[in-house]
């Protein structure tokens, strides 16, 4: 056990205050509403750090990505900026979905297009929702007892227990206890305290690791070529072999496109927004809101590899290795190293901070995973199978014994199912059960008054088919041909499956019958306008000329702060999507020299780190007075018992 008396000390004060703020939000709690979505009362701060942190699975996957391929896909990843810049500042989707006032992804799909659909759907979406959480519990884990250094077993009351069902019980109960306490409200308030914490904590591990690690090692560890002869440091010589390829990202842009607002694990998230251009704004202050906890889990990564690399390091590296070694399934072995890496390196104290932010992640992640899933079964799976809606207390208990259910299903899963993929290529096939044909449909049924019932009907059966498809390729492909994998990776699956999905939903839709659907009525506009929820930054524009603030989306009503922020998102993100196309053209014509790769990604990871130190300050401080706004708020707010997710008049197309 590595952990010394002052790091338990911090890890059980950090329990300690979430556990004391969800006994302190659970008061706020009195409404269906409440526990669904915060009673549509969240600000844009809050909504940007509770909603955009990083789980302790999501620590595992990317650096497991990092430590195969180094830093050309952080290169490739800028070839979708322009198209994530224009969703961030227009708020593609977003606004529209909040416009809806739908507390579930589902209940929008009802109102659109027929309640069979929402169960269909519903159905489908909680299916592919807790597949893909199932291995949540085991990584995470894992992750807590290698990190921790716990032993294998333990005694209590002189019985042998195993440690890893233990630690996959204690942090899922804190996580439950959370979520069936105050529902979005304490999600929502221990999030933010958590996701706080992470970014603040990111930076001082960076900052300790970049003064015990030069420059100068790293990147001389990364030129060590790895066993595929890629290069860890230039895009052009790495993108071409691996799973994690030039396509990978390809594919992942026009995913992040066609699935926007498709995946619903943090669904409570997007109802929760005061108003539409709160949901926005969220929106776009959470592309400055990762900027140092992003290059911490680049950093973390690439030292490890150079530590394991260069020669100079050796001594360092040997227990580090041992521990490693002591593993035996070779998939966890290889997630643990980076883990491992940093468990060894960090002091007392920093040791304990990063411990306990692991656990935050576990625990921030989970209860929200638990919530989303929980509440969907109830709301998309359960309620439009009954005529009429339930009575509020019945309504809060179901939605608080699913999201316990839940967590029963990932406990139970993550003990009997072995992961033998990367976690990211896992996360793939199972959302493509569900992903490949929401896109489609949430889309055509926001932007196109023409998209029919059974347009939609056609696009979820073909993104299930070819999911289902794909997971049953992947698994029985090996028995039947030596142990080789099978050659289409999920990615690809994916993309294909997006691709027949569009095709099915628009031709079917075209060739039926067209009748317009009422989209005003839907989005609450024109004469079904909320008063409540508009402002005058909704409102667009009265200059009619061609300008940059129509470009990006700024409206008439919008604050000078806001849109300082609005034209730096814009301006930041334009400079390295430059830096990039110049960088591919350059590389057309003569090779880049390993020096500039080396000046380009220090300028790029320095900037990022001291930009992302101030913008942390910043918003933690925004987030501090939307906590306290909400509480606020809370108390005052109207109880609506009829705002439960029951569509009482359907509106089928």
């Amino acid at each position: 056990m590595r952990a010394a008396p002052l790091d338990w000390g911090i890890i059980i004060l950090f329990l300690g205050i979430i556990i004391g703020i969800t006994w302190y939000a659970k008061r706020y709690m009195r409404s269906t509403a409440d526990f669904l979505a915060a009673n549509r009362l969240a600000g844009r701060y809050l909504l940007t750090v509770s909603s955009s942190f990083a789980g302790a699975i999501t620590l595992v996957a990317v650096w497991e990505m990092t430590y195969s391929t180094g830093l050309p896909p952080q290169w490739w990843a800028k070839m979708s900026a322009p198209v994530s810049l224009v969703i961030s500042l227009t708020g593609f989707a977003i606004y529209r979905f909040r416009q809806t006032r739908a507390l579930t992804l589902a209940q929008f799909l009802e109102a659109r297009y027929s309640r069979n659909f929402r169960l269909f759907a519903g159905t489908l979406c909680w299916f592919s929702g807790i597949l893909n959480y199932g291995i949540f519990p085991a990584i995470t884990a894992r992750v807590i007892i290698y990190f921790l250094g716990l032993p294998t077993e333990f005694i209590l009351g002189g019985l042998a227990i195993q440690t890893f069902p233990a630690v996959m019980l204690a942090y899922l109960s804190i996580a439950v206890f959370v979520v069936c306490s105050g529902g979005m409200i304490s999600i929502m308030v221990t999030d933010f305290l958590q996701g706080a914490a992470l970014m603040l904590i990111f930076v001082v591990v960076t900052l300790f690791l970049l003064g015990r690690f030069s420059w100068g090692d790293i990147f001389a560890g990364l030129e060590v070529t790895p066993a595929s002869g890629m290069s860890l440091i230039n895009p052009f010589a790495g993108s071409a072999t691996g799973e994690f390829s030039i396509w990978f990202f390809l594919i992942g842009i026009f995913g992040n496109v066609y699935g926007i607002k498709s995946w619903q694990g943090g669904s409570g998230y997007g109802a929760a927004a005061r108003t539409p251009h709160e949901a926005v704004m969220a929106n776009v202050i959470g592309q400055w809101r990762g900027l140092a906890s992003n290059m911490c889990l680049l950093i973390v990564p690439l030292i490890a590899y150079s530590v394991f690399h260069l020669d100079k390091f050796a001594a360092l590296a040997a227990p580090i290795q041992e521990s490693i070694n002591h593993i035996t399934d070779p998939q966890i072995r290889f997630q643990m190293t980076v883990p491992l890496f940093l468990s060894h390196i960090l002091p007392t104290g920093l040791f304990g901070l990063f411990a306990a932010l692991v656990i935050c992640c576990a625990i921030s992640n989970d209860d929200t995973y638990i919530h989303s899933w929980g509440t969907i079964l109830v709301q998309d799976v359960i309620t439009p199978l009954r005529r009429r809606p339930f009575e509020p207390k019945t309504h809060l208990l179901l939605l608080r014994l699913s999201s316990v259910g839940v967590a029963i299903f990932g406990f139970s899963f993550s003990m009997l199912f072995p992961l033998k993929d990367y976690i990211l290529m896992y996360f793939a096939i199972t959302g493509a059960i569900y992903l490949g044909g929401a896109g489609a449909v949430i889309l055509g049924g926001l932007y196109w008054k023409y998209g029919s019932t059974a347009g939609a009907w056609t696009a979820m059966l073909i993104g299930t088919m070819f999911g289902l498809g794909g997971i049953v390729l992947q698994q029985s492909w090996p028995h039947f041909f030596g142990g080789e994998k099978f050659p289409v990776n999920s990615q690809w699956i994916y993309f294909l499956t997006m691709l027949l999905a569009i095709a099915g939903y628009v031709l079917v839709s075209l060739l039926g019958k067209r009748r317009p659907f009422n989209m005003d009525q839907l989005l609450h506009r024109g004469k079904y306008a909320l008063e409540t929820e508009q402002t005058e930054a909704d409102q667009p524009s009265e200059n009619k000329k061609f300008s940059l603030a129509h470009l990006i989306g700024i409206g008439k009503g919008f604050t000078k702060f806001e849109k300082f922020i609005f034209y730096g998102t814009f301006c930041w993100t334009m400079l390295w999507y430059f830096i990039f196309v110049v960088g591919c053209v350059l590389s057309f014509f003569r090779e880049i020299p390993g020096s500039w790769w080396r000046v380009y990604w220090y300028c790029y990871i320095m900037f990022s780190i001291v930009l992302g130190t101030v913008c942390t300050v910043w918003i933690f401080c925004g987030g501090m007075k939307n906590a306290l706004e909400l509480f606020r708020d809370l108390r005052t707010a109207n109880v609506d018992e009829q705002d439960d997710g029951f569509i009482r008049e359907s509106k089928n197309s």
